[in-house]
């Protein structure tokens, strides 16, 4: 029996040569080897690099094929031309000729009788308290109506002054053009989805300190009438994060007048990203 297994064995030594055996343990340390050094300095790794994020200046118009500027560059308003007026020359216009006044007929005067006053009713005392009290009622009542009028004016300057100062984004390159960064077309205003993004981004709100990594990114679908009104939508991918996601949603439903009109109705596929969202300036 011994001697039976000890010839398989020498058989099958005597299948492999040296030389294979060899080459298939320097290929096993090398397979050991290959992840060991990938982790390692030498084999450094090169994180995806993404086209910065521009702030938008949403007084523009959404166009499709901006011309080459700045999305946040304020509109150049041109002055309208002085017209000049040449006075025209006024017609002379000739003088009547006087003419005698005719003799009026001397009017007939009319003794009138005088009426005589009618006689006043007589208020007591407890009618003209009443009478009295209803007066400062509606007083104060009248008092109260210009204050509420009056704070309401004030309330809606503040937030009209709060919401034009946020509107407001300085471009850093003076006197730049509005167009896109990357804008290769010849339409004055800026790109739709850019325009969609920062819409929506202006309506989101949510602290950093709610979520605990700021790795978040989700995927919309967008579809925007004509008109600038949203149509539909979908999440064509969720962040994972319920928070960011509910967030995200407010967000679009707070959007869904864009307060400008489209060339078309269009669909947007739009990435908001997380840590985007927080660094904008």
């Amino acid at each position: 029996m011994d001697s039976s297994r000890k010839q398989r064995w020498q058989q099958l030594q005597s299948v492999f040569e040296p030389g294979f055996r060899r080459m298939l343990l320097v290929s096993f340390l090398l397979h050991l080897l290959l992840p060991v050094l990938y982790h390692t300095p030498w084999f450094p790794k090169k994180d995806p690099v993404k086209p910065p994020v521009y702030r938008v200046n949403l007084v523009n118009k959404p166009v499709k094929k901006p011309q080459a500027g700045r999305p946040e560059a304020a509109p150049v308003k041109k002055k309208p031309a002085k017209k000049v007026v040449k006075p025209k020359p006024k017609p002379v216009k000739p003088k009547p000729l006087p003419s005698k006044p005719e003799a009026k007929p001397k009017a007939v005067t009319r003794l009138q009788p005088v009426p005589e006053p009618e006689p006043t009713p007589a208020v007591s005392k407890s009618q003209e308290n009443a009478l009295q009290k209803r007066l400062e009622e509606l007083r104060t009542a009248q008092v109260k109506k210009r204050a509420e009028q009056e704070r309401k004016a004030r309330l809606d300057a503040l937030r009209a002054a709060a919401a034009a100062e946020s509107q407001q984004v300085k471009s850093p390159v003076a006197d730049a053009p509005v167009g896109s960064v990357t804008g290769k077309g010849d339409e004055i205003g800026v790109d739709e989805r850019d325009y969609v993004r920062e819409f929506i981004t202006r309506q989101w709100r949510l602290s950093q300190y709610q979520l605990a990594t700021r790795q978040l990114e989700a995927v919309v679908l967008l579809v925007y009438s004509a008109e600038g009104k949203l149509r539909h939508y979908r999440f064509e991918e969720k962040s994972g994060n319920e928070i960011f996601d509910s967030s995200l949603l407010r967000a679009i439903l707070k959007s869904k007048d864009l307060g400008q009109p489209l060339q078309e109705q269009t669909d947007f596929t739009v990435i908001f990203n997380l840590k985007d969202m927080l660094d904008r300036p």
